[in-house]
């Protein structure tokens, strides 16, 4: 039996491996997402200060284990969502953000 690719999932024995998109203010303050799995939408909390690259594990969301009982995991690479187009009063609200963080660096 050959398997197919899929386009959005990789596959690893029974671990599933996918990208999943963060808006850059939830991976800024933390909060949830809702992160596609083979069964569905699952809610996933995203911590406080998450990087883009970050992985996270979400157990029995992978594929069904061949002879046995239980699933594989699913590992939720993050991706972050940096907007593309700002209003002039996110853009403001963005350089004061810059420059206290800065500040806070430099101190």
């Amino acid at each position: 039996v050959k398997m197919l690719p899929h386009p959005a999932f990789e596959r690893k024995g029974d671990d599933l491996y996918r990208d999943v998109m963060v808006p850059f203010a939830t991976a800024v303050l933390g909060g949830e997402i809702q992160a596609p799995t083979v069964k569905g939408k699952v809610t996933m909390r995203i911590p406080q200060g998450t990087q883009g690259g970050q992985t996270f594990r979400l157990s029995g969301q992978g594929m069904p284990r061949l002879g046995k009982s239980g699933r594989g995991d699913l590992l939720a690479r993050v991706r972050i969502a940096v907007p593309k187009n700002l209003t002039p009063r996110q853009r403001e609200l963005m350089e004061e953000l810059a420059r206290s963080l800065e500040t806070a660096a430099l101190s």
